[in-house]
């Protein structure tokens, strides 16, 4: 009875240090090679993870320190609420109208901003204002940083695994052109006596 072997991988095939005569240095080289790439999406994930994680930090202690300088102010409704938009906030519909704030307490802000559908002159909305009372985006929330992250995590892993591939390919090609080469230079040598053809020397029938 003949004893199974388990059959191996194409990655246990390329590890394998088993001495082929029939192997070439350029066969060695594209082993080395292939193997390098097979093991760059892994060099990509842990990369990506890091920077990931690094754009994270980053981007969690900009937004704390943005939100020192940001702060909620009541303010009141001086016009209508146009018509609504397309756009919803909390799956509220949205208009737009002319509000007026006091931050610091001794300046008086007025200015148009998102409002609720229907609010009436005179009702209370909530805004986010600078140190200065002017009008400010909120604090990003923590999906819009987790998000950014992630993006950056993406990126970095395709341009890692894109620039691997490229350099793989760059190299086999190379080894292939040194291959070719390497061939037409045996061949040189061989064909003369595989075919039994004299090699002419130089000159001999120059007259």
């Amino acid at each position: 009875m003949f004893e199974a072997y388990p059959r191996k991988g194409p990655l246990q095939r390329l590890l394998r240090r088993r001495p082929n005569e029939l192997r070439r240095a350029a066969d060695r080289t594209r082993s080395r090679w292939l193997v390098a790439f097979a093991f760059s999406p892994f060099i990509a994930v842990l990369c990506a993870i890091a920077i990931g994680t690094a754009v994270w930090n980053t981007e969690v202690r900009a937004a704390r320190a943005e939100a020192l300088h940001l702060h909620q102010v009541s303010a009141t409704t001086v016009g209508e609420a146009e018509r609504a938009l397309p756009a919803r906030v909390n799956n509220a519909q949205m208009a737009t109208a002319q509000v007026a704030w006091q931050y610091p307490a001794s300046r008086r802000h007025t200015e148009t901003v998102l409002v609720p559908a229907g609010t009436a002159v005179g009702g209370t909305v909530t805004v986010w204002v600078d140190d200065s009372g002017r009008k400010a985006p909120a604090p990003r929330p923590n999906g819009e940083l987790a998000s950014t992250a992630v993006a950056a995590g993406a990126a970095a892993f395709g341009v890692l695994v894109l620039s691997a591939g490229g350099v793989v390919w760059l190299r086999l090609r190379r080894v292939e052109a040194r291959s070719l080469a390497g061939w037409d230079r045996e061949w040189d040598l061989m064909e003369p006596r595989w075919s039994g053809r004299l090699r002419r020397e130089p000159g001999a029938e120059d007259d």
